[in-house]
């Protein structure tokens, strides 16, 4: 008989019975549970770095977390262990539960026998949602009529017409996408940047395709600018003074990134002396902000605890990747979302 795959759970979520009947289902399959302790919270923990192990949410646990790893064919997690070459031996290719996968580029992969693919897209639909939800929550005023109502001021706030905005979007991966149709949809011109783009290029995802070396271009176009780019060494503070000189004082930025995509010290100036009409921010370095950080305090500043996506279907849209790609991999059929690791830089 062959030897079973052995399929290590490193996202709690999954370690759930209906999600081990299914994978049991499968056939071939070995589950193995990364344990955490009882009642941990590791779900605040920032997911964009590689944990030594154990873990502050598992360190009742390091043995048998050990084994798990040490025991294991394919990994899928959303906070992975550093040193995963080292760790997991017998590892061929990891799930990230994410679209993210910064974090594994700290986690020590070995790229000739390592594949990575990420949950790109899964999210894509409801974080486009909420990118336009908020771009018209600015642009239609309502926190100023919620105001308003609570002072029992009966106050007009007219706002301005969403049709007819051009929307930037820097970084075209699944979010991008989803942004720019939606967006169309309600009448905008879109325009996206694409790292891998060249001058001249086109795409039918947006009205016009930039190339990186294009920003501020797109930039000084644009009535919103959404940013959903990757983070990796080239993009760390890519919004710094100079980005953000080059937007229109009346433009909205908007990150549904990564924190370190920003520097953050800049755009606190920024809002605090020749203002963009709203920064909306969903993702912080570090996270949580901490509590003296000025951008809580500055009017026109948007700011949400890293929750973006909705996650009333999430857990089972990415149990769904992870399944389909889990029968493709024993199966030895090509994976989806594959992360081409050595275009992003990783070691």
């Amino acid at each position: 008989m062959a030897q079973p795959l052995r399929v290590c759970l490193g996202f709690p979520p999954f370690h759930a019975p209906s999600y081990l009947e299914r994978l049991e289902a499968l056939g071939g399959i070995e589950p193995l549970i990364l344990p955490i302790d009882p009642e941990a919270d590791w779900a605040s923990e920032s997911a964009s770095v590689a944990y030594p192990e154990p873990p502050g949410w598992a360190e009742t646990v390091a043995a048998e977390r050990q084994a798990a790893l040490a025991s294991c064919h394919v990994l899928t997690t959303l906070h992975t262990p550093d040193r995963l070459a080292e760790r997991m031996p017998e590892l061929r290719w990891v799930q990230g539960c994410g679209a993210g996968v910064e974090q594994f580029a700290q986690a020590g992969l070995d790229l000739e026998r390592h594949v990575l693919t990420n949950c790109m897209g899964v999210s894509a639909g409801s974080m486009s949602e909420w990118v336009i939800g908020r771009l018209l929550q600015v642009w239609k005023r309502f926190r100023e009529a919620d105001e308003h109502q609570e002072n029992h001021a009966f106050e007009r706030t007219y706002g301005r017409t969403f049709a007819g905005s051009t929307i930037g979007i820097v970084g075209l991966g699944g979010i991008g996408k989803a942004v720019a149709s939606r967006a169309r949809a309600l009448g905008c011109r879109t325009l996206g940047l694409k790292r891998s783009a060249k001058p001249g290029d086109s795409s039918p995802d947006v009205d016009e395709l930039f190339p990186a070396e294009a920003l501020h271009e797109l930039l000084s176009r644009s009535d919103a600018v959404v940013l959903s780019a990757p983070a990796t060494a080239e993009t760390y503070h890519l919004f710094d003074a100079a980005a953000f000189a080059a937007m229109p004082r009346h433009a909205v930025f908007v990150n549904v990134s990564r924190g370190t995509l920003v520097d953050e010290v800049e755009l606190a100036r920024v809002m605090r002396e020749e203002p963009l009409a709203a920064a909306v921010l969903d993702v912080f370095d570090p996270e949580p902000p901490e509590s003296t950080n000025p951008l809580w305090d500055l009017p026109n500043v948007y700011m949400s605890a890293h929750s973006s996506v909705s996650v009333d279907r999430y857990m089972d849209d990415v149990f769904d990747l992870f399944l389909d790609n889990l029968e493709r991999f024993r199966d030895g059929r090509d994976l989806r979302n594959v992360v081409d690791t050595t275009a992003l830089g990783f070691a």
